[in-house]
C-alpha cells in the first residue's frame, strides 16, 4: 500500500511539473511569412536569370556544335586544308561547353546558397518571435509541429509567431519613396562667345 501512494505522489508531481508547450508549423511560417515571400521571389528572379544566360550559352553552344557537323565531305586533299580549322572549332567548342557546364554549376551552387541562407533568416527570426510569443503566454517549451506525433490544437502557437512576423518586418522595412516632382529645367549655358560683358 505504501508503494501504491508513493508511486500516485510521484506521478502528480511529475504532472505536476510538465511543462507549458507551444507548436510552431515551420512550414507554414515559410508559406506565410512576408519576408520568406520576399526573398522566395528575388531567388525566383535570380534563377529566370541564370535560365536565360544558361539559354543563351546553350544556343552558342548548339550552333558551334552545328558547324563541326556541317563541315564539308571533302577530298583527302580537301580534308587536310580544312583540317586546321575543323580542330580549332573543335577546341572551340569543346572550351564553351566546359564553360557552360562550370557556369550551370555556379549558378545552381550560388542559388543553393541563397535558399540556405533564407532558411537560416527565416528560422531565426521565427525562433526569436516565438520566444516573445511564449513569455507572453507563460509557455516553457516550443516545439516543430513536425517533432510532435500528436498534439491537440489548442497548443499551436504559429498564427501568433506568424502575426508578429509580419508586424515586425512591416515596421522594418522601408516604404517606398513618394515619387519625385519633376526638376525645373535648367537655364541653358551660354556658349562660348556669349560672355556677360564685364562692367
Amino acid at each position: 500500500m505504501k508503494s501504491f501512494f508513493a508511486l500516485l505522489l510521484a506521478s502528480a508531481s511529475v504532472f505536476a511539473a510538465a511543462p507549458n508547450v507551444g507548436l510552431i508549423d515551420e512550414q507554414e511560417i515559410f508559406k506565410t511569412y512576408a519576408k520568406s515571400a520576399d526573398m522566395q521571389a528575388e531567388i525566383r528572379k535570380s534563377e529566370e536569370s541564370a535560365q536565360a544566360s544558361v539559354g543563351e550559352r546553350v544556343k552558342v553552344v548548339e550552333q558551334l556544335q552545328a558547324d563541326l557537323v556541317a563541315a564539308p565531305m571533302l577530298s583527302e586533299n580537301g580534308k587536310k586544308a580544312v583540317e586546321a580549322e575543323l580542330q580549332q572549332k573543335n577546341g572551340v567548342f569543346q572550351q564553351r561547353r566546359a564553360e557552360l557546364q562550370n557556369f550551370v554549376n555556379e549558378a545552381r551552387g550560388a542559388i543553393q546558397q541563397r535558399v540556405g541562407e533564407m532558411n537560416k533568416q527565416i528560422l531565426a527570426d521565427a525562433r526569436t518571435q516565438a520566444e516573445k510569443v511564449a513569455k507572453a503566454k507563460g509557455l516553457q517549451l516550443v516545439l516543430g509541429k513536425s517533432q510532435a506525433f500528436f498534439a491537440d490544437a489548442s497548443l499551436d502557437i504559429t498564427q501568433d509567431v506568424i502575426k508578429e512576423l509580419n508586424a515586425d518586418y512591416k515596421a522594418s522595412t522601408p516604404a517606398a519613396p513618394a515619387p519625385a516632382a519633376p526638376a525645373a529645367p535648367a537655364a541653358p549655358a551660354p556658349a562660348a562667345g556669349d560672355k556677360p560683358a564685364a562692367k
